[in-house]
């Protein structure tokens, strides 16, 4: 057992719980159309390919080394393919001979003895740089007016990472002439699955992902200094150390950014609520706003309520403003910011809103200030904007 094994496997299998993560993510949101098809094909194909090999370099099976060249020479064949989905066109005749030729070549080539290296790594490093080449020639010469923005997104994120991909790859191709302290395929994968995954996060742009890239490597590289330092490590097991560290905060983040997808799918947003509730009666639409979690408890104050106050006063304040918040007290005339106190404390409120004029009716709630996100905030107003709506419309048709 050597040093340079136990990183080459720590990160293959990083980058194997990566692509887990990721093939989950995708088939969590739809596994059923062809892109996604051809996205989990290629995904499979690579998480077949880090398995496989840490299976090769433990056990030394010829069966595990036979299925790491053929999976290696799927990789090309997915690219191509995905690279069709995602554009939407047809890649040329000659990338699909290539790609397709290649792969048949390389089930073939995997049965032979081990003699025939290096030349048979040899050529499937050829074969992969130039399959790849020729999808990357796709991307970049393709039609941008042709695709959405969110396929445009996604194709340019796809090609960023092959330009780490790509160089990387050499790293993975072993030999008597070319022997580096550590694989680092493993971390292209990574960073892959990274880029992949934060498509789901539209806000984030390239920049921001580069960035947070180059954050990430800068802590990991200080830390790996920092550990190389201590232990007075020579240069190749500092890039190991680095690769390591690297690898396992890449598949930290990935996890992190799976679960905020997952929790966002699973929100029970206001306005998921908005989408599915009833919208014909003001009253039921209320009864069912005051189920959801975010505004549980929450109180439908009538006139009869609100008989001790300014009854005309109080109207005319939320006629200008329908969503009054208890920090917004201060900014009122004093009657007004007077009658607003006394309303949130009796009934231990937050917020206070109009949701329907004729008849008046205000619905108190109790919003901790943990809750009350900008997001929640501009989903309370559009659920006060619809229940006001609702009771217009039933107010004109009565």
């Amino acid at each position: 057992m050597t040093a340079a094994l136990i990183a080459d496997t720590f990160i293959s299998l990083a980058a194997f719980g990566g692509l887990a993560v990721l093939i989950g993510a995708i088939r969590s949101f739809d596994a059923g159309s062809p892109l996604t098809r051809r996205f989990l094909f290629g995904l499979r194909v690579l998480a077949a390919l880090m398995v496989s090999r840490v299976l090769a370099w433990w056990t030394g099976l010829f069966i595990f080394e036979a299925a790491t060249i053929i999976s290696a020479g799927l990789v090309p064949l997915a690219t191509v393919l995905l690279a069709e989905g995602l554009l939407r066109r047809h890649a040329p005749k000659i990338t699909k001979w290539i790609a397709a030729g290649g792969a048949a070549a390389f089930t073939v080539l995997a049965f032979l003895p081990a003699a025939v290296d290096p030349w048979r790594l040899v050529l499937l490093f050829l074969y992969q740089l130039v399959t790849f080449a020729l999808a990357g020639h796709m991307a970049v010469t393709r039609e941008r007016t042709s695709l959405s923005k969110a396929e445009n997104q996604a194709v340019d994120r796809i090609a960023l990472s092959l330009l780490l991909i790509l160089p990387l790859l050499v790293t993975d191709f072993r030999s008597a002439y070319v022997d580096l302290p550590v694989r680092l395929g493993g971390v292209a994968i990574l960073f892959l699955c990274w880029l992949l995954i934060s498509l789901g996060q539209r806000a984030v742009s390239h920049r921001d992902t580069v960035v947070s890239f180059a954050v990430l490597l800068a802590a990991a590289l200080l830390g790996a200094l920092a550990i190389g330092l201590e232990n007075g490590f020579d240069a190749a097991a500092l890039v190991r150390t680095a690769s390591v560290v690297t690898s396992a905060a890449l598949l930290g983040v990935i996890w992190k950014d799976s679960i905020s997808l997952r929790t966002e799918q699973r929100r029970q947003s206001l306005i998921r609520h908005l989408a599915e509730d009833r919208i014909d009666d003001t009253l039921g639409f209320l009864k069912e706003l005051q189920n959801h979690p975010l505004v549980e408890g929450a109180l439908l104050l009538g006139e009869k309520e609100l008989a001790d106050l300014d009854l005309a006063g109080i109207k005319a304040l939320f006629a200008a403003q329908p969503l009054l918040r208890a920090t917004e007290a201060g900014g009122l005339a004093q009657s007004d910011a007077e009658q607003l106190a006394w309303l949130l404390e009796k009934y231990e409120a937050t917020h206070l809103m109009l949701v329907s004029a004729r008849p008046f009716r205000l619905i108190a709630l109790n919003m901790p200030s943990v809750s009350a996100t900008p997001g929640a905030e501009t989903e309370l107003k559009v659920a006060q904007r619809m229940a006001f709506l609702i009771s217009e419309r039933n107010a004109r048709d009565d």
